[in-house]
C-alpha cells in the first residue's frame, strides 16, 4: 500500500512538475491591435488608408508623400513651391517612436518619399482608427476670398461669379475654375491666350491656347490659377485674347 502511496504521489508531482514547464515554456501571445482604418492630414488635406492588423508591440508604417496637383497641366515654368513636413504627430493611445527619414522633411514639386513611421502600439487591446497628422512650423496657409470672377475679353468685363468664395489655401496651391465661354465670346472665336490679374499666376487650361471655340450648344474650359503668396481678398480676372 506504501509502495502504491509514493507512486501515486511521484505521479502527481511529475504533472505538476510538467505543468510548469508548459506554462513557461508557453509563448507569450501578443495581445494585438486591430486598426480599423489610417486617416492621415496635411494642412488640411486629408487622406485615408486601409486598415492594418498589428501583433508587434512596435510596428512600421509607410506613408506615400508626394507632391503634385493631380493634373498634368501646369506649364513646366511654372513650380509649386517644395512641400515641407517639420512635425509628425499621432493619435492616442499610439505613441511615435521614430521617422525616417528624418525631420525636417522638403519635397520639391512632382517628386514623392515614402515616409517611414515607427509607432508603438498601445498595452492594453485596441480597435479603431489612427490618426497621422503632417505639418509645418509655419503651416503655409493663406486666407484666399474671391469676390467674384470676371471675364475680360476685348475690353468687355463680364461677371462669371457673383457669389463670394472662401478658401483657406497652401501658398502656391493650383486652383480650378471651369468657364462657359459662350457668356463672353461667340461660336467661331479663337482664343490665343489667358491672362489672369495678379496675384494670381495662371498655370493652365484645358483645352491649351490657342484653341477654336467649335461646339455650337456649349463650350466650357477650365482655368488653372496659382493662389497668391500671401491673403488676399479681392477679384479673380480672366483675360481672353
Amino acid at each position: 500500500m506504501l509502495s502504491n502511496l509514493k507512486l501515486a504521489d511521484w505521479g502527481m508531482r511529475l504533472l505538476n512538475i510538467q505543468g510548469l514547464f508548459k506554462r513557461l515554456g508557453k509563448k507569450k501571445e501578443a495581445q494585438g491591435t486591430r486598426i480599423t482604418s489610417i486617416g492621415i492630414s496635411y494642412l488640411g488635406d486629408k487622406h485615408g488608408l486601409d486598415g492594418m492588423q498589428v501583433n508587434d508591440k512596435i510596428f512600421e508604417l509607410s506613408i506615400p508623400f508626394q507632391n503634385k496637383t493631380g493634373s498634368d497641366l501646369l506649364d513646366d515654368s511654372l513650380k509649386r513651391p517644395d512641400l515641407k513636413v517639420e512635425n509628425i504627430s499621432v493619435s492616442a493611445p499610439f505613441e511615435l517612436v521614430d521617422v525616417r527619414p528624418r525631420l525636417p522633411i522638403a519635397v520639391s514639386y512632382k517628386e514623392g518619399v515614402s515616409i517611414r513611421l515607427r509607432i508603438r502600439a498601445p498595452d492594453v487591446p485596441y480597435t479603431g482608427p489612427l490618426s497621422v497628422s503632417l505639418g509645418e512650423k509655419d503651416s503655409g496657409m493663406v486666407r484666399v476670398e474671391i469676390e467674384k470672377m470676371l471675364a475680360v475679353h476685348n475690353g468687355a468685363r463680364t461677371v462669371l461669379e457673383e457669389a463670394p468664395s472662401v478658401l483657406s489655401v497652401q501658398k502656391g496651391q493650383v486652383l480650378k475654375r471651369d468657364v462657359q465661354l459662350y457668356k463672353v465670346m461667340k461660336y467661331g472665336d479663337t482664343v490665343s491666350s489667358i491672362e489672369v490679374n495678379k496675384p494670381f499666376v495662371f498655370s493652365g487650361a484645358e483645352p491649351k491656347p490657342p484653341f477654336r471655340i467649335d461646339e455650337r450648344s456649349s463650350y466650357i474650359i477650365s482655368i488653372f490659377v496659382l493662389a497668391p503668396e500671401y491673403s488676399y481678398a479681392g477679384p479673380l480676372e480672366i483675360t481672353f485674347s
